[in-house]
């Protein structure tokens, strides 16, 4: 498939996913009611490295083609979308947790209009290989294989806006995720800083499992559209 045919057909599955809205540009200065991918809640810093992040959203080959069409499906998806998306660099999960990266919702529309949500992608522990899931899969896809510094960063933001992409949907998905997923992490890590290691009752068991069966299902369709990303970034090298 040609960079040109795969980027329509990425776009074309995340209009199929997107609630139809006006678009909406992504700007720096964010307002109460600011749409596509939101940047004021990063540092000087931070917005520099998030720039060297993003040319490689925005290259393009002498016809005018996207070089990465997937993330350019995913960043457009993003920015026309009418949800406001916010980065962020740095969280204390990240240490916390040691994770690549993470897509939290924050807010569900009711009508849909505008879902918020935040991606937190962890570029100290993208640095290491080890972290995030690298190693190889059972499709011998070996995640950051073969790619530099910003490419890694670029590659575990293709996962997050796939997730993104696909929990904002719809508002029944959305409110899905965030109570299934979000809110039931919470719980858990409130009894954990509440009761220690005591054992869980057995609701919170529960919706625990119902959690981790929907994660699952959700991770795998993050890791496909990572897959493409990945594969449109090694093939740069």
């Amino acid at each position: 498939m040609s960079p040109r045919s795969t980027f329509v057909w990425v776009s074309c599955v995340l209009t199929s996913l997107a609630v139809p809205h006006a678009i909406a540009a992504a700007a720096e200065p964010a307002t109460a009611m600011e749409t596509g991918i939101v940047l004021d809640r990063l540092s000087h810093e931070e917005l520099r490295q998030w720039r060297s992040i993003a040319r490689l959203l925005h290259a393009s080959a002498p016809n005018g083609a996207p070089l990465y069409p997937t993330l350019r499906g995913l960043w457009e998806w993003a920015a026309e979308s009418g949800n406001a998306i916010y980065i962020e660099l740095s969280a204390p999960e990240c240490v916390a947790k040691g994770i690549a990266g993470r897509f939290v919702i924050e807010r569900v529309d009711p009508h849909g209009a505008r879902h918020v949500g935040v991606i937190r992608l962890c570029l100290a522990n993208i640095d290491r290989p080890h972290v995030g899931g690298a190693g190889t899969r059972a499709d011998g896809f070996v995640r950051f294989a073969g790619l530099r510094e910003k490419e890694r960063y670029a590659e575990v933001l293709g996962h997050e806006l796939a997730h993104a992409a696909y929990d904002f949907g719809s508002p029944e998905r959305a409110r899905m995720v965030m109570e299934r997923v979000d809110t039931v992490s919470a719980q858990l890590l409130t009894h954990r800083a509440q009761r220690g290691n005591e054992p869980l009752d057995p609701a919170l068991r529960q919706r625990l499992g119902e959690r981790d069966a929907l994660l699952e299902g959700l991770e795998a369709h993050a890791d496909a559209i990572e897959l493409l990303v990945w594969r449109e970034l090694a093939k740069r090298r």
